[in-house]
């Protein structure tokens, strides 16, 4: 057989119409080479193809929500959810109406052999496309997708909680919003970065510190911007907020403070939490100036230090979690700088948990004219880590986000990211009128609710009272305690 001639299409096609007509009238190699060729076609004949082309159409399906689900997620609550996208589309790879019912092996499941496309897309869109969109099919390890994916899909992406949960999550996100309602009305225009729009940080926080707890951690060396800041102090390290209170009055003694003259919302605060249950945590939050993300390295440089002095399991006891700004985020070197670092024999930590408050502006900036990336979150994805992307007014997913974040952090000892999709309700730093400078991002802010979605009284100086069947507040020496009527 001469090579030059196999490579001759026309020449091929003649001497195979030959044979057809008298095997005997080709060369003996030939002969041989046609008829396996005419084998194989019996053989492919016999079989058809036609399932396996559909499982292959069913794994990319998966496949594809996997990786681009996280583009009809339901994660931004000033937005319009989305509906379709043109990836995403079962007629997008080759499925009709009439498929809808057919059943098919779902091998790329731990959880199901095989399910009608209608669940199949149905386990996918309520995963990956409800109020949580995940960026993770980049991961390298094939051991941290599958990891993720046993976590995730089983459960839907969905925290089930029960009533003592969801109670937990009410009392922290009344705690909160009562903190931020009162200080905006008895200190008005006065800068205090309130965590409005972005309430559900505290129970996320809370149940985050908890879980982190039960897989070992003794320490917690916290690093955030102002954004928040006071309600942290005064909601999780349980700050006596009359002390908060007094720095708005311009009545406390600064020389007891390190850092003598520095603004309320710049000052660090170390904490001995009680959790519950005979688990207590050390949480230190740094100081941190007016260069938002300045103290990220410091927050390194103190974890790679405690953790130094303690066993080797300590990167377990001390863990550094980060929040950020988005714009900060996106924007400011030190936080690529820092991430680079992240994983450097010499200075890795075992994984920072970092939080993104994205209440999708930098000061009167918007992304949009801030950024070239999709997502504020976009650098982080260098590091090989999971980024969860989740609606800002949904605690109960921020919760299950939470709790996921830190068992994947303790798993591999990497980094992971929350970006918090929210807004804030006022301006900047509250001195500012938002109204004037972004009209049509504030116009749904002042119409929208509050997650708790009430108002309490308000009486004099620090005693709050909301009628029945609402929770009761008041504050002691130590923090704001919340007594809740019997709920029927």
């Amino acid at each position: 057989m001469n090579l030059p001639e196999t490579l001759n299409l026309h020449f091929l096609d003649s001497q195979y119409r030959r044979y057809q007509e008298n095997p005997e009238s080709v060369d003996r190699e030939w002969q041989v080479f046609f008829n396996g060729f005419d084998i194989g076609q019996q053989q492919s004949s016999a079989t058809s193809p036609l399932p396996d082309i559909a499982d292959a159409r069913i794994g990319e399906l998966i496949h594809r929500y996997r990786d681009l689900g996280h583009l009809l997620a339901c994660m931004d609550p000033l937005s319009a959810c989305p509906t379709s996208h043109p990836l995403l589309a079962p007629d997008s790879f080759g499925f009709g109406t009439g498929d809808r019912e057919s059943v098919f092996a779902t091998p790329q499941f731990s959880f199901i052999q095989q399910a009608p496309l209608e669940e199949i897309l149905n386990i996918l869109k309520q995963t990956y496309c409800q109020a949580i969109g995940v960026e993770y099919m980049y991961l390298q390890n094939p051991k941290e997708r599958a990891w993720l994916q046993d976590r995730m899909e089983p459960m839907r992406n969905q925290l089930r909680p029960d009533a003592a949960e969801r109670r937990q999550i009410l009392e922290r996100l009344t705690e909160t919003a009562l903190f931020e309602q009162f200080l905006n009305r008895k200190y008005q225009a006065m800068t205090r970065f309130s965590l409005e729009g972005g309430d559900a940080l505290i129970p996320t926080l809370d149940a985050l510190l908890l879980r982190l707890s039960r897989l070992g951690a003794q320490e917690i060396v916290l690093g955030m911007a102002h954004r928040g800041r006071l309600n942290v102090q005064a909601n999780l390290l349980n700050r006596p907020v009359r002390e908060i209170f007094a720095e708005f009055e311009s009545c406390y003694d600064a020389a007891q403070l390190a850092g003598d003259g520095d603004v309320k919302y710049h000052n660090g605060y170390l904490a001995d939490v009680d959790l519950g249950g005979d688990r207590r945590l050390q949480i230190f939050m740094v100081s941190n100036s007016s260069h938002l993300e300045a103290v990220d390295p410091v927050v390194q440089g103190v974890v790679r230090a405690r953790q130094q002095l303690r066993s080797s399991e300590s990167q377990q006891q001390v863990v550094p979690l980060l929040i950020h700004g988005d714009a900060a985020f996106a924007g400011q070197g030190i936080v690529t700088e820092t991430l680079n670092m992240s994983q450097l024999e010499g200075y890795r930590t075992g994984g920072t948990i970092h939080i993104v408050i994205n209440n999708q502006i930098g000061y009167t900036t918007l992304p949009d004219e801030a950024r070239s990336t999709r997502y504020a979150t976009d650098v982080a994805k260098m590091l090989m880590v999971p980024i969860f992307h989740v609606h800002g007014e949904n605690p109960e997913a921020l919760v299950h986000v939470a709790r996921l974040a830190a068992e994947y952090r303790t798993a591999f000892t990497k980094d992971v990211v929350i970006d918090m999709v929210c807004y804030r309700r006022y301006g900047h730093n509250e001195g500012d009128e938002p109204d004037f400078t972004q009209p049509q991002m504030y116009a749904p802010p002042w119409r929208r609710a509050s997650l708790q979605d009430w108002r309490p009284c308000m009486r004099k100086h620090t005693t709050m009272i909301a009628p029945l069947p609402h929770p009761v507040f008041l504050t002691n020496g130590r923090g704001i305690t919340v007594n809740f009527p019997t709920i029927r």
